[in-house]
């Protein structure tokens, strides 16, 4: 959801989690897989709120439940800091938001910014997103909204290194 001359929305925006809004909407024109659901919003009118936002998301979506390997359709990957990407040469998921409830706890990493799935392999790490400030654990059972931020890659890398979708996680309910 992007405003109506295709930004980002701020802190500032009115939307709440857990609010219901009535909006006027078109889809962008040239998305770039795997951010398709991508609109751009030119009016809307807060019309409530839904009271148990948990049971009302499950009801409705079927949420992706286990390890890390549920997320994407399998196609994520870790850098040597153990933070989860997709790319285009691994497979590019058919979204790049959903819910999720992990089946361990998840926990908040010294750097406040990153929480981590603790797998065989070594934590698989999902940085933080959100507006809450982050608590110290996230139980196994909690649902969350996961998300793949926008193709990016540092100014500085290699010319080799291909843009990412790097794993966010950017609430829980």
């Amino acid at each position: 959801m992007l405003t109506d001359d295709g930004k980002n929305w701020d802190t500032t925006a009115p939307f709440q989690v857990g609010d219901i809004w009535d909006m006027d909407y078109t889809p962008v024109d040239g998305t770039r897989a795997p951010h398709t659901e991508d609109v751009l919003v030119s009016q809307y009118r807060s019309v409530g709120t839904e009271p148990d936002l948990r049971a009302h998301l499950c009801s409705r979506v079927t949420c992706w439940q286990g390890g890390t390997n549920q997320l994407f359709g399998g196609v994520l990957r870790y850098t040597s800091s153990n933070n989860g990407f997709v790319s285009q040469q691994l497979g590019i998921p058919d979204r790049s938001t959903w819910f999720w409830i992990p089946d361990r706890d998840l926990t908040l990493r010294s750097d406040g910014r990153h929480y981590d799935y603790p797998d065989q392999q070594g934590p698989r790490g999902l940085v933080y997103v959100g507006e809450a400030e982050p608590l110290p654990t996230l139980p196994s059972g909690t649902l969350v909204r996961v998300s793949l931020a926008r193709w990016w890659k540092p100014n500085d890398a290699d010319p080799s290194l291909e843009e990412r979708c790097y794993l966010q996680l950017s609430g829980w309910f």
